[in-house]
Order: C-alpha cells, then sequence, then structure tokens
C-alpha cells in the first residue's frame, strides 16, 4: 500500500486514506462515488505495479539467457580448438570367428529327447515328444512379463 501510495500525489493519498477511514466507521456519511473512485485508483495502481514488476522479471530472465548462452558457446569454441588432432589410427583387420552351422537341428532335437527321457526314468512316467518348434523372439519372457505386472500394478 505504500508504493501505492507513494505513487499518488499527497493530497490524492491523504484524500483516499479519509476516505477508506471514512467507509469503516460510519459508511452513512461516506461520498460513494469518491470511495469507490478511491478503491479504483488503488486497485489501478496495484494492477499497473503488478505487471511492470512482472516485465522486469521477464527481461531479467531473458538478459540472464542471453548471456549464459554466450557463456557456454564461447566455452564451446574454446573446447573445440583446444581439441587435440586425432593421431592416425592403423587398420586392423577384423577376425571372423567360425560360426556354428545352426540350420543342423538334429543335435538339438536330441538333447531335447535325452533330457525328457532321462526326466521320465525319475518319474517313472512315459512321454513323448510331438513336435518342436522355435519360440518366436518376439515374444516376452516370464521375468520381463513379471516385472510389468509389478510395476503396473495398481496401489
Amino acid at each position: 500500500m505504500n508504493l501505492a501510495l507513494s505513487i499518488l500525489s499527497d493530497a490524492a493519498a491523504s484524500n483516499v486514506i479519509d476516505e477508506i477511514q471514512k467507509f469503516a466507521t460510519a459508511p452513512e456519511q461516506v461520498d460513494h462515488e469518491a470511495y469507490w473512485g478511491s478503491v479504483g485508483i488503488i486497485t489501478l495502481t496495484g494492477i499497473l505495479v503488478v505487471f511492470i514488476i512482472l516485465a522486469i522479471l521477464i527481461f531479467f530472465f531473458w538478459g540472464m539467457g542471453v548471456i549464459f548462452s554466450a557463456i557456454d558457446n564461447s566455452k564451446k569454441k574454446k573446447a573445440v580448438s583446444e581439441k587435440p588432432t586425432p593421431a592416425p589410427v592403423e587398420k586392423v583387420e577384423p577376425v571372423v570367428a567360425e560360426e556354428e552351422d545352426i540350420s543342423d537341428d538334429d543335435e538339438i532335437i536330441a538333447v531335447i529327447s535325452a533330457a525328457i527321457a532321462a526326466y521320465s526314468e525319475q518319474d517313472g512316467k512315459s512321454y513323448e515328444i510331438r513336435s518342436i518348434r522355435r519360440k518366436d523372439s518376439r515374444t516376452r519372457s516370464a521375468w520381463n512379463l513379471a516385472g510389468i505386472g509389478d510395476n503396473t500394478r495398481p496401489f
């Protein structure tokens, strides 16, 4: 309120305070036009002060952004200019390992059959293999599904 009163002249400020005090003590004796005029002046002054300070803050932060981006750009230029030139690199031929033939699935089928036969001996039951298919690599593992279920469960 002090800032608002300092903006107004001394005569107008004393008139505003007098009108507000009259309204608080004896509302029937107050000149309502003068009272609402005083309220309007105070409101307008408050709104103007808020927007002026907001404009000052906007320009302050804009200026800080310009300053810091200039500092960053100068650091980047300095880093690029101080970067040592790389030494020439000798080319080395890559070593190629012999890959196992994956198309031969007979060995894999034999291992799966042996594992099932060993399990059936322990169990005392007879199992048979009806078909063997490759698992689609796009499906999720059980651990992956458990993690997703644990992390997406509602509280």
